[in-house]
C-alpha cells in the first residue's frame, strides 16, 4: 500500500462518495475510484458497499481506515517532528468544536505574541492538531487532555420575560417557552441535552441559529430563551438587555480542554496550548 491509497480511501470513507472524496484531494474522481478497486484487489476485499445514498464501509473498510488513521497520523508527526528539528516554522490546525465565538481572539492574540505562523480552523477532529472542545464534567475530558476552565452554564431571558427580575430559575418552569439553540456546534448540543436530561425536561428548541451574535438579537427582540455560557455571555448580557439566570434544577456546568491529536506535539502545539492555559486562567 502507498500513502496516497490510504489518504484517498480515508477520504472515500469519510464522504462516504466518491466525487467529494476526489473534490476534497483536489484529484479526478476516477483516479479516486481506481485507487479503491486496486486496494480491495490487493486485499482481496471489498472495502464499500454501494447504498441507495452512497457508499457504507464493510467490515474490512472498518479494519483498515483504523490502521490507516494511525498510519497517516504517524506520517504527520514525522513530518512535524523533522521540520522542528530543522528550526522551521510548522503550521497548526485547530479544530474549535467549542469556544467558536471566542476563537478569532484566541487565534489573533496568539499570533501578535507568537509570531507569523500558519494558523488554520477546521470543523473536523480528522486532520488537526488540536481538538478544543468541552465536556459535560471532569470525568469526560479524555485522558491527556488538559482542562482549561469550567464555568456555569445559565439561561438567558430577554429583560422583559416574566422571569426577568428573578436570580434563579428552574427548567421546570421554562418548559414550555421556546428556546433559542444553536446549530453551529455538536458540544454545546450535547451539553444541553445533557442540562435538559438532568432537570428531567424535554428541549423544545423553536428556533435554531448558526451564531451566538444571531443568538444575542433574538433573545433581545423577545423571541425566547437559551441556553448561555456564562463565561462567554457576562459581558453580552449586560450590552444586549438580557438578563443572566442561574439554573436551580440541573447540573450545569461545562469544562473546556483542549487535546493534542498527534502523538508529536510540536513546538507550536505547547506554544499554544500554553498560551490557552493563560487566556482562560485570566477568565477565572
Amino acid at each position: 500500500m502507498e500513502l496516497y491509497q490510504l489518504r484517498q480511501f480515508a477520504a472515500v470513507a469519510k464522504y462516504e462518495n466518491m466525487t467529494r472524496a476526489a473534490e476534497s484531494l483536489n484529484v479526478a474522481q476516477p483516479a479516486v475510484s481506481k485507487t479503491i478497486r486496486n486496494l480491495e484487489s490487493e486485499l482481496g476485499a471489498e472495502l464499500f458497499e454501494r447504498t441507495g445514498k452512497g457508499l457504507r464501509r464493510t467490515e474490512q473498510g472498518d479494519i483498515l481506515l483504523r490502521y490507516a488513521r494511525t498510519i497517516l497520523e504517524a506520517e504527520r508527526d514525522a513530518r512535524g517532528e523533522i521540520e522542528e528539528s530543522l528550526h522551521r516554522t510548522g503550521g497548526l490546525c485547530i479544530c474549535a468544536l467549542s469556544c467558536a465565538e471566542r476563537i478569532s481572539e484566541i487565534l489573533a492574540g496568539f499570533s501578535a505574541e507568537y509570531g507569523n505562523l500558519d494558523l488554520r480552523i477546521s470543523s473536523t477532529p480528522e486532520g488537526s492538531d488540536l481538538l478544543l472542545d468541552s465536556a459535560v464534567s471532569r470525568d469526560e475530558v479524555p485522558a491527556g487532555a488538559v482542562l482549561l476552565y469550567d464555568e456555569e452554564m445559565c439561561v438567558a431571558v430577554p429583560e422583559g420575560h416574566r422571569y426577568a427580575d428573578r436570580e434563579s430559575v428552574s427548567l421546570t418552569e421554562l418548559a414550555d417557552d421556546p428556546f433559542i439553540a444553536l446549530s453551529n456546534s455538536q458540544s454545546f448540543r450535547q451539553i444541553s441535552e445533557h442540562i435538559f436530561r438532568s432537570a428531567g425536561v424535554e428541549m423544545h428548541a423553536a428556533i435554531e441559529c448558526d451564531s451566538a451574535a444571531l443568538q444575542i438579537r433574538l433573545l433581545s427582540c423577545g423571541m425566547g430563551v437559551a441556553l448561555v455560557a456564562s463565561g462567554e455571555w457576562r459581558q453580552v448580557c449586560e450590552d444586549a438587555g438580557v438578563r443572566m439566570l442561574h439554573i436551580k434544577d440541573a447540573q450545569c456546568r461545562r469544562y473546556i480542554y483542549v487535546q493534542t491529536l498527534g502523538r508529536f506535539r510540536t513546538q507550536s502545539i505547547r506554544a499554544f496550548t500554553a498560551y490557552l492555559e493563560r487566556y482562560f486562567a485570566q477568565m477565572a
